[in-house]
């Protein structure tokens, strides 16, 4: 065998893995927005919940709301006070009670971190038109479930992965890494207790992890689509 039929058959065996690789993700995904009802998702221009937020065995009372194309209001009540954090798509800002009642712009990874919530769809939605990277990384199986993992690169040290539950087809967790080389878990969250509402799958339990342990579960008790009437949410007070 020459070397040039040597070349060409390392090619074509790249293409065909790079090629199955692509038909796996596409796969995934279709089956993952087909169960999470993601068209009728894409439909909604905003999303209201409100719950308790358990820290320490402390319940607080809180309310979220993102409305699109990336604007969201978190509320938490502290024994009577409000710590508001919210982001209009433009500029983001604090209220901290024991600050006091000024509010305080958001800027680097405050600001970052919120700007992650503030999508109503996952990152999982559009991610080619996004120019980000996500590959099919392998599977993982915990009790009588197995977990497909994407792995969703957006820039060089943003690093995600999501675990698909290959029975529900709905994510079990999402982790987040520090970086690729290094791949040390910053934090997971774990998703459960999914329900239907309005035809969209929605997980009522999330539990936040970092280092392994809990920091805080959030137990969600109801959800609204399009109900929003206050716009003052997004008004900046800066």
């Amino acid at each position: 065998m020459n070397k040039i039929t040597i070349l060409f058959l390392f090619a074509f065996f790249a293409w065909i893995t790079q090629d199955s690789k692509a038909q796996t993700v596409d796969q995934i995904l279709q089956n993952h927005f087909e169960a999470s009802g993601q068209e009728k998702l894409s439909n909604v221009r905003s999303v209201r919940s409100s719950g308790k937020a358990i820290q320490m065995g402390t319940e607080l009372p809180f309310l979220q709301v993102q409305k699109r194309p990336d604007q969201i209001y978190l509320e938490l009540d502290i024994q009577g006070d409000r710590m508001i954090q919210a982001y209009n798509g433009r500029e983001g800002w604090s209220v901290e009670p024991w600050l006091g009642s000024e509010p305080r712009e958001l800027k680097g990874p405050e600001l970052n971190n919120l700007k992650q919530m503030a999508g109503v769809d996952s990152d999982l939605v559009g991610w080619r038109e996004k120019g980000h990277e996500l590959d099919f990384v392998g599977r993982e199986s915990s009790g009588s479930s197995e977990y497909l993992i994407l792995e969703l690169t957006k820039e060089k040290d943003e690093i995600y992965r999501f675990y698909i539950d290959s029975g529900s087809w709905l994510i079990h967790k999402m982790a987040m890494y520090s970086g690729f080389e290094g791949n040390n878990v910053e934090g997971e969250t774990i998703m459960s207790d999914y329900r239907r509402v309005g035809g969209i799958s929605l997980p009522f339990r999330i539990e936040i992890r970092y280092g392994g342990e809990t920091l805080m579960t959030n137990i969600i008790d109801e959800v609204e689509f399009d109900g929003i009437s206050e716009e003052n949410y997004f008004t900046s007070p800066l």
